[in-house]
């Protein structure tokens, strides 16, 4: 057996047919060709010719339907009348009167093709479209007609409830339980001869289709008003009594009512005009639910609550790629709650429970919406531009390190530069320094709406989600050594609990949450979604470097320049452009860049430009502000010294910061120590008073303009291994010979076994 190929159907398309393709597109058929359809669009002149194989595609379309006849001079005036085009648009509760002018009208068309067919007997009644043929049709099809279920109307012996007349009981079996003796059951009324004529021609100029046959009743009655202006204006003041922000109750507003109708009918008596009219109080209810239930909630509860409680969400978001819209969203944590709830409250020592801070902390989190992933979390005192600066960071570098260190095992390398963030209406994402930032960034920030927490359904439905899992999780189970903490003093530092807190947050989010399966995920896990989407279509935008970052959220200083170049926390910052500045200006003040958590390079403006300066101490890349004061208080307090001048000091602070710098597992903390230029002028005078770090002697600073061949000319190639280098003897006139200076003991020197030398003094 061998298959040929597939033929694509054809169909008849009349001319009056309409066409509705995919997207809503209305055309009509003018012709049909040998390899396909003439179709011409509604409204329009051009005919375009559309093949047996592209009909058929189109036809495949979900929106796809075919009216026949839909342009005849009949079929209009069905619609007219009806005020519906199909039979899936007849109400349901009209739909047993429907069926049953359905019967009635089918039932007289087949008894007249019969009659046509086999003409009956001489002096018997034939069924045509006259009075008596209609009743002849009637009085056949009676018996059968009263056979069919819809054939029954609401009577003494059925129940009519608010929906409509209540559906006879059904027997074990399924089927409808048999009348008893003695039951009254009310039947339809055949239509007259009249009423069946003219349900045969709607029923035929709507193509022989039901819905030409409802009578649309719905919109008759008499639709003029029955009270007067006076009555009508006295139940409105009750209508408006109710629309209070008092929220008065339905009776009493409408006994309000009677009480002014009554005392209002005494005034017109003693004038002699006649009474006011009682307008009931069923009518007075339908006219309060005319308004819609928007705006009774807003004059009653206010515009939030309506706008909570009314509008719709959409719970599928069109986000398909990782970092195309991020919400950020923050809510108040009741610390001392969380922790009597957590169990963490039992297991405080007396000083630890009064170190807990009593007010309620800020909890601020980034949650990306293709993946569910939680790119960031901050817990502060206070929603701040600082707080929302630190969680913007944090959301473009990988976490992995600062997870490990709070215990986690799985990573938190959800890092991404997103293309939208939307946010709430709080202070700290309208300033203009967030702004800014997301400005730098290229992130498009999405306005907030006050009091639309739907158009962050997300990151609002996160926080339940915390509050419902995260204390069933962690009651009893995280906080045991939560007075191991080595030299961290929890009768000093008040976060003590806040600090509990973020690192069982963070074993929450990295290890419970992203590996449970999500609902909105259809049961995948946010971290599998976020490496499917990763392999699938990658993030959507590079991570920036560390010289952008610093340009994005450094805090703006400004600082004076200097023989050393530019002195900062201790810190001196030298370059060839510094040097240049210097001969040429002086000692001027300058605009000043720092990345509070990079301390090996900050930025200086330079005739309106922009340069990176690199810090004469190595190994300050990756260390913080905090580190890098956390080591010189440390010296301080361990030396007794005003300023730590001598070298032996200087080489313990760099061992400590060159140690924290290079340790990946850091300690881990989401309620960060924000900085700006005032905290850091204050540490400048209170810590650093004195305190400075000399250059590294192999760090050298070019002269700007110098010759590059004034050290002669550089050879390449393997060195002679024999030859040594020689040393001149001879100094140059006027120099005196330098006074020999011992070197410190061994165990005081640097811990990467570099020689000490001297630092020359500035002449």
């Amino acid at each position: 057996m061998t298959g040929g190929s597939s033929i694509t159907p054809r169909y008849r398309v009349d001319p009056a047919d309409r066409l509705v393709l995919g997207g809503g597109q209305v055309l009509t058929c003018k012709g049909l060709t040998a390899t396909g359809y003439l179709l011409q669009p509604f409204g329009s002149d051009m005919t375009d010719h559309v093949s047996f194989e592209q009909f058929e595609r189109a036809r495949q379309h979900p929106d796809f339907r075919q009216d026949t006849m839909f342009y005849t001079e009949p079929r209009a005036r069905a619609r007219a009348r009806t005020l519906i085009e199909s039979d899936d648009e007849i109400p349901a509760e009209e739909m047993p009167d429907v069926r049953w002018r359905e019967a009635c009208v089918r039932a007289f068309l087949d008894f007249e093709a019969q009659d046509c067919r086999n003409p009956p007997p001489a002096g018997q009644q034939r069924v045509n479209r006259t009075e008596a043929g209609l009743k002849e049709a009637m009085r056949r099809a009676g018996p059968q007609l009263m056979q069919l279920d819809y054939a029954k109307k609401a009577g003494s012996g059925l129940k009519r409830t608010a929906r409509g007349v209540k559906a006879p009981p059904l027997s074990k079996s399924g089927n409808r339980r048999k009348a008893r003796a003695g039951q009254k059951i009310s039947f339809r009324a055949p239509p007259g001869p009249r009423t069946l004529l003219r349900y045969v021609v709607s029923y035929e100029e709507a193509g022989c289709q039901a819905w030409g046959l409802r009578q649309c009743h719905c919109n008759s009655g008499n639709r003029e008003p029955r009270f007067e202006p006076e009555e009508y204006a006295l139940m409105m003041e009750a209508v408006y009594a109710y629309l209070s922000t008092k929220r008065p109750s339905y009776e009493q507003c409408y006994k309000d009512y009677e009480d002014d109708l009554k005392r209002k009918n005494e005034e017109r008596a003693a004038a002699g005009l006649p009474p006011l009219r009682q307008i009931g109080a069923s009518t007075y209810r339908a006219r309060i639910k005319r308004f819609s239930r928007f705006q009774r909630d807003c004059a009653r509860h206010g515009i939030d609550y309506a706008i909570r409680r009314n509008c719709g969400v959409r719970r599928k978001f069109e986000v398909t790629r990782i970092g195309e819209l991020v919400q950020i969203d923050g809510f108040k944590v009741s610390l001392i709650h969380m922790a009597v709830e957590s169990g963490l409250w039992a297991t405080l020592t007396p000083e630890q429970q009064k170190a807990v801070p009593k007010e309620r902390w800020i909890l601020l989190r980034a949650i990306d919406v293709a993946s569910r992933c939680i790119l960031a979390e901050v817990i502060a005192p206070t929603e701040t531009t600082a707080a929302a600066a630190v969680l913007l960071r944090m959301m473009i570098k990988d976490k992995t390190p600062l997870a490990a260190a709070m215990g986690a095992r799985t990573a938190w390398d959800y890092a991404c530069v997103p293309h939208a963030i939307a946010t709430d209406a709080g202070a700290a994402f309208r300033s203009d320094r967030f702004r800014q930032m997301l400005a730098d960034l290229g992130i498009t920030f999405v306005a907030p709406q006050v009091g639309q927490p739907n158009k962050r359904a997300h990151v609002e439905r996160s926080f339940g989600t915390t509050r419902t899992q995260f204390l069933t999780h962690f009651a009893g189970q995280t906080f045991a050594n939560v007075g191991d903490k080595g030299d961290y003093d929890p009768g000093k530092n008040a976060n003590l609990f806040v600090d509990e807190l973020a690192r069982a947050l963070v074993l929450y989010d990295v290890d419970i949450y992203h590996n449970s399966p999500h609902e909105s995920l259809y049961g995948e896990t946010p971290r599998n979604c976020w490496q499917r989407l990763m392999v699938e279509s990658g993030c959507s935008r590079v991570t920036p470097g560390a010289h952008q970052l610093r340009a994005i959220f450094g805090i703006p200083l400004s600082r004076t320049v200097g023989k050393r170049g530019i002195r900062f926390l201790g810190l001196h910052y030298q370059s060839s452009d510094l040097a240049a500045l210097l001969a040429d200006k002086g000692e001027i003040e300058i605009p000043v860049r720092v990345d509070p958590d990079n301390l090996g390079w900050i930025s200086v403006q330079i005739c309106k430009t922009w340069k990176s300066v690199p810090c004469a101490t190595s190994g300050l890349e990756g260390a913080s502000i905090q580190e890098w004061l956390a080591v010189v208080e440390d010296q301080r307090r361990r030396y007794s010294i005003a300023a730590a001048a001598s070298r032996p000091i200087i080489a313990d602070a760099l061992r400590q910061i060159r140690a924290i710098a290079a340790k990946a597992e850091r300690r881990f903390n989401i309620a960060p120590h924000t900085y700006d230029a005032n905290a850091i002028g204050r540490a400048e005078k209170e810590i650093l008073h004195g305190f400075d770090i000399p250059e590294d002697a192999s760090r050298q600073v070019k002269t700007p303009g110098e010759d590059p061949l004034a050290k002669g000319i550089p050879v390449t190639g393997q060195p002679d291994p024999d030859a040594a280098p020689k040393r001149s003897t001879r100094r140059s006139r006027g120099e005196s010979t330098p006074t020999p200076v011992a070197p410190p003991p061994a165990d005081d020197g640097d811990e990467d076994g570099n020689d000490w030398t001297m630092e020359t003094p500035d002449v």
